[in-house]
Order: C-alpha cells, then sequence, then structure tokens
C-alpha cells in the first residue's frame, strides 16, 4: 500500500498527473492539494470516476483545500498524510503565462536573449517554502519537483532542501528520440535504446525558432541503439533527423511532464532497479539515465562518459539558458547576455541571485513584469 500526495493537483500539469496516477495499482491512496475548492472537487471527482471504470484495485481519493503559502501548512500536510512519494506540481506563475504577460515584440527578444533563467526567482520561491515545510516535517518523503528541475533542484540542494528527482523536459525528449528512431528503422519502440544526456535547453530548443546551428555549439550527447546495434552515426549524418525530432517533440502539452512524474514514482515506489532516463536525478543539472536503489536515484552515466564529460554538457546548455554558474551553496550567476537582456527590457537588476535573496527577488521581479504590462 503507498499514499502519493499531488500538491497543486488542479493546475494544468497536476490535473493531469492525477488523473494518470489514479490508474496506477501501486497507488492505494490519493492525496490532492489546492487552494482552488471548486476545481479541485471536479478533479478529484473525474480521478474517482476513472478509478471506478479503469481500475481493478481499490483507490482512496482525497482532496484537501490547502493554502500552500501559509506558513506551516506543507509540514502539516506531509505530518498528516505521510505520502511515500510526494509531487510538487505547484508553479504560481508557469513559462506560458509569463509568455502572455508582456507585448509579443518584447517577450520574442525577452524568451531569446535572457531565456528562462534570469527568471528563476519566480520559479525558485515556492519550492524553497514547500521543501522547507517538508523538512520540518522529517523529510521522509520523497519529492518529485517539477519547476525548472534542472536548475532549481541543484540549489535546493545546495540549501540541504534535496527532492529525489524533477520530470517532464528532456524525459520528453528521450520519448520523442525514441520514437522519431523506431519509426525511421520500423521497429517497436521496445527495441530502441536511447542513452541521452541533455538539458532543459535542449528540450526549449526542439520547439523555438533557433536554427540547427544553435544545437551544434552545444550539443546533447546522444547513442542510439536499434536492436543493439549502433545507429548513431547514421542518424547524425543525416540532415533530416534533428529536423524530424524538432518536428515531433511535444510543445505546450502538460500530459507529457505528466507522465513522467507518474513513471518515475511508480519506479520509486517499487525500488525498480530498471535504467530509465530521469530528469535531474538526485539533483544534478539535467537529464541522464538512472536507477532507483537503496540509496534513491543512482546516475548511470554512458561508457566512455565521465562525470566531468557530463557536466560539461550541461554547462554549456545551461549557459544557452541564461546561467552562468551555480555553486555548491546553490548561489546563482547569470550570464552577462541573460542579466542585460532583463535589465534592458524587463527593467529587472539581479546578475547575482543568493538564496537568501530569492523570495525579495521574485516580488521585485513580478513587479517589473506587472509595470510592463501597464
Amino acid at each position: 500500500m503507498a499514499t502519493v500526495a499531488v500538491f497543486g493537483s488542479a493546475g494544468a500539469v497536476g490535473i493531469e498527473i492525477a488523473r494518470t496516477m489514479v490508474l496506477q495499482p501501486d497507488v492505494t491512496r490519493l492525496v490532492l492539494f489546492d487552494i482552488n475548492e471548486a476545481k479541485l472537487a471536479n478533479e478529484a471527482n473525474d480521478c474517482m470516476m476513472l478509478a471506478e471504470k479503469m481500475r481493478a484495485e481499490s483507490v482512496e481519493v482525497v482532496p484537501q483545500v490547502l493554502d500552500l503559502n501559509v506558513d506551516g501548512n506543507v509540514a502539516r500536510a506531509f505530518e498528516t498524510y505521510k505520502p511515500d512519494v510526494a509531487v510538487q506540481a505547484a508553479i504560481p506563475i508557469s513559462w506560458y503565462t509569463l509568455a502572455n504577460s508582456v507585448p509579443p515584440d518584447t517577450w520574442k527578444r525577452v524568451n531569446f536573449e535572457a531565456r528562462l533563467g534570469p527568471f528563476l526567482p519566480l520559479l525558485l520561491a515556492f519550492p524553497i517554502r514547500f521543501m522547507q515545510g517538508w523538512k520540518d516535517a522529517g523529510g521522509t518523503s520523497k519529492v518529485i519537483q517539477l519547476s525548472f528541475p534542472d536548475v532549481v533542484n541543484p540549489v535546493l540542494a545546495g540549501m540541504g532542501l534535496a527532492p529525489a528527482c524533477g520530470s517532464g523536459n528532456t524525459e520528453n525528449l528521450c520519448s520523442t528520440l525514441r520514437l522519431v528512431v523506431a519509426d525511421r528503422y520500423q521497429v517497436p519502440t521496445r527495441e530502441v535504446d536511447i542513452r541521452l544526456i541533455a538539458h532543459h535547453y535542449h528540450s526549449w530548443f526542439m520547439r523555438s525558432a533557433s536554427p540547427d546551428s544553435d544545437l551544434a555549439e552545444r550539443p546533447f550527447y546522444l547513442r542510439a541503439y536499434v536492436r543493439q546495434r549502433d545507429v548513431t552515426d547514421e542518424l547524425m549524418a543525416d540532415p533530416a533527423f534533428i529536423p524530424a525530432v524538432r518536428k515531433r517533440y511535444p510543445y505546450q502539452r502538460p500530459r507529457f511532464a505528466a507522465t513522467s512524474v507518474v513513471k518515475n514514482t511508480v519506479r520509486m515506489l517499487r525500488r525498480d532497479k530498471v535504467m530509465t532516463h530521469v530528469a535531474s536525478p538526485a539533483c544534478k543539472g539535467g537529464g541522464m539515465d538512472a536507477r532507483y536503489g537503496d540509496n534513491g536515484w543512482e546516475v548511470v552515466l554512458p561508457d566512455g562518459v565521465s562525470t566531468a564529460d557530463c557536466e560539461a554538457i550541461l554547462a554549456r546548455a545551461r549557459h544557452a539558458d541564461g546561467i552562468a554558474d551555480i555553486a555548491a551553496d546553490g548561489t546563482v550567476t547569470f550570464t552577462e547576455r541573460g542579466h542585460g537582456a532583463m535589465k534592458e527590457l524587463l527593467k529587472y537588476d539581479c546578475p547575482v541571485l543568493r538564496p537568501a535573496e530569492v523570495q525579495e527577488q521574485s516580488e521585485i521581479l513580478l513587479k517589473c513584469i506587472q509595470t510592463i504590462r501597464g
């Protein structure tokens, strides 16, 4: 028997997580937290309806209205329900909301010059509060943290608030690569093995207007095998391969971030040691292969790839996302280009973000965005 809690379960991604999670036989109690009472009630009922039709096993669905921003509420939720796995899916402001919050011409420049990294205060403020509540409650539950995990999770780890892993982004890229390769060689997807080391930037790139040359400057690591035959060189020599991947990569489809959450949850509940691609396993700064062992997620690097090689791949991509460095204590330095674009376009001046300043900086940045909106 296992209890899974989803915080932010009435949001776009949270809804999909709940609807998929309730169908998993490993989950016998699903606790859904959200501040929106009416929407939460509807989604909880939908989960119950799905379980009634699709599950042979019984499952308890528990909706709980909760303001996650009230001090002590997160800790009390953990203490009351003691989830085996908790999903942090509450994102106060999403990238898509930001995109619609400023004039299109301004946003186009922000998106390509600043990238996501300099918006970190808005994406980090709530995960810090959430993980502090988790720690106050004893820190025994395993947490999957969704908000920009390639950067947020390493910062949290530096603060002593490490979640187990993230989800989405590179996991979706891994799935897309497998599907494209399977189609190309006319084999089932189960006969395709993908070894991937990638970063949020690489996922962003897939549905951006950036030319293929941008990827050539900061590539992800890929080895592709079809029925154990290495076909990587054949694929990369074909100029149509990357465009095919870019065309197929899912854009603004929360279901696929949700399914990677559920996949990781089930692996953790079963202590499944089969290797899988995971976003930020053990708070690493990108997506890579890992297996879930007695000590949590354990990274499995491809043969011939060292830890230094892996970090070099991720560092180049992180720089493209507007982040120059993440220090051991969680302090983040933004790139000159990213900081400069934020300062010019949004009048927001923050070259270095220290953990103690996150809440203050998130409020300043939000005011800057609101001013641009008028």
